[in-house]
């Protein structure tokens, strides 16, 4: 395992002095340090160096080392007696170092101020605790360089299980100003870290800050030390020089700094913190490059005290830090391929008298240097390899500190890997490579960084690094390994410049780092292949540089961890490990079986595509399963990527999958499923599990973010969003509900403080779990059944309160423990509804989500409903109880209100509640608690100070609203998710939660909380409660609110509004309207209303409307079947008359006379000439009953009840029928005393009654007299037979195929009746002249029917005709008796029904009479009324012939007569 930076740094410190110590110590130390300053300088100068003063750049030391050393003593003496951390992040929360305090920096003691002054004369610093400002079109380094101190966590950048990456210190403050200041675009920058000493640079092309960045390597850790760099000339201004930090001997916090510029000039500061060395003394030399046009591109470190540069073109310098006897001394040569090769002098010599074996590695043209790396010790002392790649060639030196260098080949590296690529990998066309870099192995293998290419993928390379081995020092190597890495970019690399990829094998490997602008790809070698491979992506911020390369020799043994320490632009200083041990040994674990787990696998037994090309050629060393991938990456983002806004890993991942991604969703699943779990190991266990809990409600919402943000949610589908928000919302209903329980602790109520406790311990037991501290443990690690508790509380609270309603204590405890169990409801539903709403979008679930969801969600569980249900209505009760007891005015409001539900609404004999009073204000309205005039207020207002029943009173009162809340939204979702499913439970779903809805609305109004049932109506859109509360609440202001509501909801509200009125009958309010809108909403209710029911009250009154409107059409239409709908005829006739004279203004607008016009006007023709004949009848019974009987002459035309009025109708009946007729037909002439009251009172008739009146009665005699009334009587009574047949004909079309049929029937078996045939058959059924036949016929009733329906009605024959065998009722007796007339005459009538009741025996005795009448159609067919009856019909047809022939002759002869006088006209 690997420790984190704060660990290895604690270690440091605890070997530090105190900080008396330190004090009493530093002027010796800084006196020794000034002594031996000064003699390397001497030494510098005798030998000849020269040595240069900086430039006016650099700045004097503004603060001093005691200062700070004085500022850092009680820090790190407690730091030192500190318990040791784990070695992997545990406990992940500890806080980090904290950074120097330099508040007291000028506090120190004169005599260390003095000595470090003394010491310090010749340094350049610059103080980065001052203030700059940063250049905003730049790199925002503010954020970076922030110096407040960071928890241990926000140090963790990414903890993989086998890698993870730290932040080690941020960019002091001139730092960030110098970065801040640069366009990255046009000026190089290069940057590099000593992980050795803890010292880190950025270098310009012509400053170099350098500044101690771990805070137990120096006590100036706010100190950034500038160095000039070697003047550019005007071909280099944009080229940066190239820089080595150098490890200073025997000095634990100083560090040596070397730099060449890159036209090879020199220089070394040997120390920076310490000593008389300081920024403005250094060291030059001159590499003296062949080339002038050649420019420096790499320097390498091989072992202390030697360094090699190398050109572009291939020059290789070595260049020595410190004579043979340890004094500092730049000693500078180029190396040579020569044989025997010579130093010094007469290397030098050879140079100068033209030589080749200073030949460059690069010969080609366009061949340049990549990459140099040092390789193992050799058998030569203190010598090493080197090897130096080209983009075509690999050369091997070796060089010594003592020894001339020797050159060992030099080989074609391009042409190797192309024939190694394309046999490992089976590829059958040409592999293009270029090389990037090279490091060698502790083992002596040699990796190279390289990428590949074939004419199928183009710009798209794939990466390998391959690895090769040779068997002694001066023989070519071979390629023994070639894997891919994972890391693939869309772009081809460069393999020279600041982009140029890098590879880094820190102590040798097995572990290494290949390190590109933004990303490092780490990786694990074991023998041939990689075992371990990691992708660590970074944000726009890009990398500036990495460590250097490792100093030589390598560690006898290496640690189990591999690091690499680099430059962030945004960040600062990161450190990246690799916890090798465990890599090899999962490697080893899996070695047996070939991707046992799907983790590790052989580069030679597998294969892969090209990127863009279907050719095989491998596939990468290690791979996994995508959804391990996704998780890990997922992982990583939520726990250290989006909570750490100064994090500048990029966690984004990509889905080329169409449409849902089902790995990525399992992904997701399992992820945020450890969160809600508590299961994953990113998670840190706290011992206040509030804290907990919001950390893990945060993460589980981190993952949903990481989606959204990579625009990965449509890969997701609804459900999965949906599982993902639930996991949430669950724990952020264990945030609310630990919140209560806290507070419930706090305020220690008894025994009703421990509700949730004990009921999470019964839950917990009941699934078998036992623990000594249930609460905590639910909290910890079963906060995903949170649902499931509501469901156990909703089975077992009520027998608890019943257990308790025995006595007043536990009546008492009864009522609490039930307030608290809202609180709990409370507390669990309302944040997940909350979390819900607000982050719908986040996880778009919300209305506009791309498909509904199928998936039951925990909070519309059918439990939780009935839980909610059953909650609001003991709360209710509750409040109805203590305020019977405890708050009169509460309990009259109560009282008053019957609720929806509460009585059933047929029983005429219920309460009369506040809510049934429709529009008036004939109820005092009931104020709102919140709104409560001044004398009111006193009422209302529950006061804390009051009793504790009155105070559970009022807190129960508050619980009514969001409980409403919670049950409304619970009951919305399910119904959403019963009809998404398709499930027949939904209609009845909805069944209930409108009434219920309704119901626990209207409750809040007598609870004084009428403005929350306003806001529920509102919301969930209950707009006949929201009606009902503004007549109920506010009618004085009611049509403000109406108006309101109505500009809100538009249509909707208004239908409901219109319905109101129209079931409380409030017809003025209904068509009293002032807006254009209100009007055409108002017109298509009363024509919706009218489809529903024809008949009903919207014919009556619709037209009013219709007229304001000007649709004089839609007007007619209602007014005529108003007509014909009404009950009385005067009504039914003025309804008729104002439908022909809207018909009339129609007809005068439209100027249409169409078919569909005549008709309709047809029909109010014959509607109003029904009304007519009704009001005739009504006139010639009261003169008939006038005349016979001596009543008053006055005719009163509304509702006769008196005792006169009642005898006057069975007069009339009496008088218009024989004693005969009423003693053959008892029942009929009973039912005919029925019609004529009607009639008598003034009631419409339908046909059938109509026909009834006309043709039953056998003694309806004309009336003497010559008034044109008279005439009008006697014209109705001797055609009364034809008019029914006429009436019949005109109804027909409203009347069924059965009536119609039964109808004609009885008229025409009456008309037969009418006529005594056995004595008419007596006078002409013997030898009679056919003219005394013809004038028997003639006299006949029968005659003069026919004559009428033919001649004068011209019915059309034989529609309306009927033989005598045709007419019997004997298929309509159950029709005419069962259906028509005896449920009218039964004994169900109501009190106020036009017909009174008659015996049970009616239906029988009806049935009886009308076979009575078939029984004389019998006989009167017997005597040859069948004959008769054609002869008749054949003597009208015959005279209705010979009238028409008659005027066609008389119309013929006036024709001619006109023609002749025309003709003599002309003649004349």
């Amino acid at each position: 395992m690997f420790t984190s930076p704060s660990v290895r740094v604690r270690r440091r410190q605890a070997t530090k002095p105190t900080r008396a110590e330190a004090l009493g110590s530093e002027s010796v130390t800084s006196t020794r340090s000034l002594k031996r300053s000064s003699s390397t300088i001497a030494t510098v100068s005798h030998a000849s160096l020269k040595k240069e003063n900086s430039s006016s750049t650099t700045t004097q030391p503004t603060d001093q080392a005691a200062d700070s050393l004085a500022a850092q003593t009680l820090p790190r003496k407690k730091q030192v007696t500190e318990a040791k951390r784990p070695v992997w992040l545990a406990p992940f929360a500890q806080q980090a170092l904290q950074p120097n305090d330099t508040s007291n920096e000028h506090t120190t003691n004169s005599a260390s101020q003095a000595a470090l002054s003394e010491s310090e004369a010749g340094l350049s610093a610059v103080d980065a605790s001052k203030g700059f400002a940063s250049n905003a079109s730049k790199v925002d380094f503010l954020r970076a360089s922030d110096p407040e101190p960071q928890p241990e966590a926000d140090r963790v950048l990414l903890r993989g299980d086998k890698h993870a990456v730290f932040s080690i210190a941020s960019f002091p403050e001139a730092v960030g100003r110098q970065l801040g200041s640069v366009d990255f675009g046009s000026v190089p920058i290069r940057s590099g870290v000593n992980s050795a000493g803890g010292f880190a640079f950025v270098a310009t092309p012509t400053s170099c800050l350098v500044w101690p960045y771990d805070s137990a390597s120096s006590a100036m850790t706010s100190r950034v030390y500038r160095l000039a760099m070697p003047d550019p000339d005007d071909t280099t201004v944009f080229e940066t020089p190239l820089v080595a930090l150098v490890s200073a001997e025997n000095v634990q916090s100083d560090v040596g700094v070397l730099a060449c510029s890159p036209t090879g000039q020199l220089r070394y500061w040997d120390r920076v913190a310490f000593g008389l060395g300081g920024t403005d003394r250094f060291y030059t030399a001159n590499l003296d490059m062949p080339d002038a046009s050649d420019r420096c591109e790499r320097i390498i470190e091989v072992f202390s005290g030697l360094f090699v540069v190398a050109t572009a073109k291939g020059y290789l310098f070595q260049v020595l830090l410190q004579d043979s006897q340890g004094a500092t001394e730049l000693n500078v040569h180029c190396l040579s391929k020569g044989a025997g090769s010579r130093t010094g002098m007469l290397s030098r010599m050879s140079s100068l008298l033209g030589g080749s074996q200073f030949a460059p590695v690069a010969t080609d043209a366009g061949d340049v240097v990549v990459g140099i790396a040092g390789g193992e010790r050799t058998e030569i002392r203190h010598s090493r390899e080197l090897f130096v790649l080209t983009r075509q060639r690999l050369a091997k030196w070796v060089v010594s500190q003592s020894q001339p260098e020797k050159f060992m080949f030099s080989m074609d590296i391009v042409q190797t890997l192309s024939a190694a690529a394309a046999q490992r990998f089976d590829v059958d066309v040409d592999v293009e490579v270029d090389v990037y870099d090279i490091a060698a192995m502790r083992s002596g293998d040699i990796c190279i960084l390289a990428g590949l290419y074939t004419p199928q993928t183009g710009k798209r390379v794939q990466l390998v690094v391959g690895m090769l081995r040779g068997n002694r020092v001066s023989v070519e190597p071979e390629v023994v390994g070639l894997w891919p890495l994972k890391y693939a970019p869309d772009f081809r690399l460069c393999q020279t410049g600041h982009s140029q990829p890098q590879l880094v094998l820190p102590e040798g490997g097995p572990g290494m780092f290949a390190v590109f602008p933004k990303a490092i790809v780490g990786v694990v070698v074991s023998g041939t292949s990689a075992v371990f491979e990691e992708v660590v992506s970074f944000r726009d911020e890009g990398i500036l540089g990495t460590s250097s390369a490792p100093q030589f020799p390598y560690a006898s043994q290496s640690t189990s961890e591999s690091s690499l320490f680099l430059t962030c632009a945004g960040a600062g200083v990161l450190q990246v490990c690799i916890d090798k041990d465990k890599v090899l040994a999962s490697c080893a674990h899996s070695a047996n079986a070939e991707d046992q787990d799907g983790e590790f696998i052989s580069i030679e037994t597998s294969a892969a595509s090209w990127p863009g090309s279907g050719t095989r050629v491998g596939k990468a060393s290690v791979t996994s399963s995508p959804e391990r991938e996704y998780q890990t990456q997922i992982e990583q983002a939520v726990f250290f990527g989006l909570d750490n806004a100064h994090n500048p890993l990029s966690f984004a991942i990509t889905s080329h999958v169409t449409g849902v991604d089902s790995a990525l969703e399992t992904a997701v699943l399992r992820v945020s499923q450890s969160i809600l779990d508590n299961t994953s190991h990113f998670i840190v266990d706290r011992l206040d599990i509030g804290a907990h809990l919001n950390e893990r409600l945060r993460h589980a919402r981190a993952v949903m973010q990481f989606i959204s943000e990579g625009a990965l949610t449509p890969k997701l589908s609804h459900e999965t969003r949906a599982h993902l928000c639930a996991h949430a919302e669950k724990l952020a209903a264990a945030v609310a509900l630990w919140e209560y329980q806290n507070s419930v602790w706090a305020q220690k109520n008894g025994a009703a403080s421990q509700l949730l406790a004990n009921l999470i311990a019964s839950f917990l037991e009941s699934a078998g779990l036992q623990t000594s501290d249930p609460l905590r443990t639910f909290f910890r690690q079963h906060v995903a059944a949170i649902g499931d508790v509501l469901v156990f509380m909703s089975r077992n609270l009520a027998a608890l309160r019943r257990a308790l309603d025995d006595n007043e204590s536990g009546r008492r405890d009864s009522q609490l423990i039930s307030y608290e169990a809202n609180r709990i409801i409370i507390s669990i539903l309302q944040p997940a509804f909350m979390f819900r709403f607000q982050n719908a979008a986040l996880y778009a679930i919300g209305d506009l989500s791309d498909s509904p969801s199928t998936c039951e969600r925990w909070t519309e569980h059918s439990a939780v409903v009935d839980l909610l249900m059953q909650r609001l209505e003991a709360s209710y009760s509750l409040c109805r109880e203590i305020s019977g007891q405890h708050c009169a005015s509460i309990y009259e409001r109560i009282s008053k209100s019957v609720l929806p539900n509460d009585e059933d609404p047929s029983d005429l004999n219920r309460s009369l509640s506040i809510f049934d009073d429709a529009i008036s204000i004939s109820h005092a309205s009931l104020p709102d608690a919140t709104e409560a005039p001044s004398s009111e207020e006193a009422k209302m207002r529950l006061k804390l100070d009051a009793s504790p029943s009155l105070t559970l009173l009022r807190e129960t009162i508050d619980q009514m609203g969001p409980l409403a809340n919670l049950f409304f939204r619970a009951s919305v979702d399910r119904i959403s998710l019963l009809e998404n499913t398709g499930l027949s439970e939904a209609h009845a779903l909805v069944c209930r939660y409108e009434a219920a809805r309704s119901r626990y609305i209207m409750c809040l109004v007598p609870l004084a909380r009428a403005s929350v049932a306003f806001r529920l109506a509102v919301e969930y859109r209950d707009l006949a409660s929201l009606v009902m509360l503004v007549f109920a609440t506010d009618s004085e202001n009611a049509a403000m609110h109406l108006r309101a509501y109505t500009e809100r909801f538009g249509r909707d509200f208004a239908d409901v509004l219109f319905a109101y009125y129209e079931k409380r009958q409030a017809w003025a309010s209904l068509l009293y309207t002032q807006d254009a809108d209100f009007d055409s909403w108002l017109k298509r209710y009363v024509d919706s209303r009218m489809v529903e029911n024809p008949h009903g009250p919207m014919a009556q009154i619709g037209w009013i409307h219709d007229v304001k409107m000007n649709d004089f059409g839609a007007a007619a239409a209602k007014l005529a079947r108003a007509g014909r709908d009404s009950l009385e005829v005067d009504q039914a006739r003025t309804m008729l008359s104002l439908s022909k004279l809207a018909f009339i203004a129609v007809e005068a607008e439209n100027a249409v006379n169409d078919d569909t016009t005549q008709e309709a006007h047809s029909r109010l023709e014959d509607a109003l000439e029904m009304c007519q004949i009704q009001e005739s009848l009504s006139r010639y019974f009261t003169v008939i009953v006038r005349n016979n009987r001596d009543y008053a002459p006055e005719l009163v035309w509304k509702r006769r009840d008196d005792v006169s009025d009642k005898k006057a109708v069975l007069d009339a009946a009496m008088l218009t029928t024989t004693s005969n007729c009423r003693h053959d037909f008892p029942a009929l002439y009973t039912v005919f005393n029925e019609l004529l009251r009607c009639i008598w009172n003034g009631r419409m008739l339908s046909v059938e009654d109509l026909v009834d009146v006309l043709t039953f009665p056998d003694n309806m005699s004309c009336i003497e007299g010559s008034s044109d009334d008279a005439e009008q009587y006697n014209v109705l009574v001797r055609e009364r037979y034809s008019l029914a047949v006429d009436i019949l004909s005109r109804a027909s079309m409203n009347l069924s195929e059965q009536t119609r049929e039964a109808t004609l029937r009885t008229i025409w078996r009456r008309v037969f009746l009418s006529d005594d045939w056995p004595e008419i058959h007596q006078r002409i059924g013997g030898n009679v002249p056919d003219s005394e036949l013809r004038q028997e016929l003639e006299c006949t009733r029968l005659y003069n029917v026919l004559q009428s329906c033919l001649a004068t009605r011209e019915l059309a024959h034989p529609d309306w005709y009927l033989l005598p065998i045709d007419s019997f009722a004997t298929s309509d007796l159950d029709y005419l008796a069962s259906t028509r007339l005896a449920p009218r005459f039964s004994s169900d009538v109501t009190p106020d029904s036009e017909w009174k009741p008659l015996s049970a025996t009616t239906s029988p005795a009806v049935q009886k009479d009308y076979s009575a009448e078939d029984n004389y159609l019998r006989t009167a067919i017997k005597c040859n009324l069948g004959s008769y009856y054609s002869e008749i019909l054949r003597m009208v047809t015959d005279q209705i012939a010979h009238t028409t022939r008659s005027v066609h002759n008389s119309s013929d002869m006036d024709a001619q007569a006109s023609t002749e006088t025309d003709s003599m006209m002309e003649f004349d």
